[in-house]
């Protein structure tokens, strides 16, 4: 492979980034939905968390590729700054994309993070008042079986 195709694959890797970040903002915005949203399903939520797994994992990849390849073209973007002039702009402008979607990802997380701690919260509270009232009413029945009183002889008026 010539030198001008590991360029266009590092300035390729950091486009694949820019759509995979795109994705993750979108699916952020969507999570936010779900968890504002009472009514909403559990599995939207998981749904959102399985996509937005899937493309960290791609991102990872793509970084890791990039890393190898970039230390293999290095000196050469050193030394031919000139050749590779529009090249170097391209991947500036993306590496300033890429900063500017995870800044806004990461603020993101931290609002669905707090949302996400006040619905399972709430989730925790309706689940301790259905316990509390199942309780109760086992306990009453257990005092009503366990009274050793039949009702039909508790009326003494007749």
């Amino acid at each position: 492979m010539d030198e001008a195709s590991y360029v266009r694959i590092l300035r390729e890797s950091l486009e694949k980034k820019v759509e995979l970040l795109t994705l993750i903002e979108r699916e952020n915005q969507i999570q936010n939905r779900v968890l504002s949203d009472p009514a909403a399903d559990p599995d939207d939520f998981q749904a959102t968390i399985d996509n937005k797994d899937k493309w960290i994992t791609d991102i990872s990849t793509l970084d890791n590729g990039f890393a190898s390849i970039f230390e293999k073209v290095k000196p050469l973007l050193s030394t031919q700054k000139d050749k590779y002039r529009d090249e170097i702009r391209m991947m500036k402008d993306l590496v300033r994309q890429i900063t500017d979607l995870t800044s806004q990802i990461e603020r993101q997380e931290k609002e669905n993070y707090l949302l996400a701690q006040q619905k399972f919260a709430g989730v925790r509270q309706q689940a301790q008042k259905i316990r509390r009232s199942q309780n109760a009413v086992s306990s009453y029945y257990r005092s009503m079986n366990g009274s050793g009183y039949d009702a039909q002889f508790l009326d003494s008026t007749n």
